[in-house]
């Protein structure tokens, strides 16, 4: 049997960060949907599921990140979202954990970070 694609949603309104994130990601064969502004992350999450999500905290100088992490958490099944950020303070860490965030990491990060918050998100999500 073969074993369905990991499906992961970034949402990131740097096009640059984009193409990191597809370019590191298709390496495993995840399937990638992107997303530059809240209203292409409402259209991608209302169009289907995912098992992983990165959104950048900031978008377009607004801290939007966290209300489209409210959003994918009240889907059902919910995705497993981490938050990214240039702009890490303890208080959005704080407030992204409070809303469901699995983990909240800094740019720039490293390739094998990706890969290990996409395996841990996954034995999450089949752990529930």
């Amino acid at each position: 049997m073969l074993e369905e694609a990991v499906k992961i949603l970034v949402v990131d309104d740097e096009t640059s960060v984009l193409e990191s994130f597809q370019m590191i990601l298709k390496i495993r064969d995840y399937d990638v949907t992107t997303a530059q502004n809240v209203d292409e992350a409402i259209s991608r999450a209302n169009q289907g599921s995912y098992d992983v999500a990165f959104v950048d905290l900031r978008l377009n100088g607004h801290e939007e990140g966290l209300d489209i992490l409210k959003l994918l958490k009240s889907k059902k099944p919910s995705p497993e979202v981490v938050i990214v950020t240039a702009y890490a303070s303890e208080r959005t860490q704080a407030n992204a954990i409070e809303l469901g965030a699995m983990e909240y990491i800094s740019k720039p990060f490293l390739m094998e970070e990706i890969y290990d918050l996409v395996n841990r998100a996954i034995r999450k999500k089949r752990s529930r």
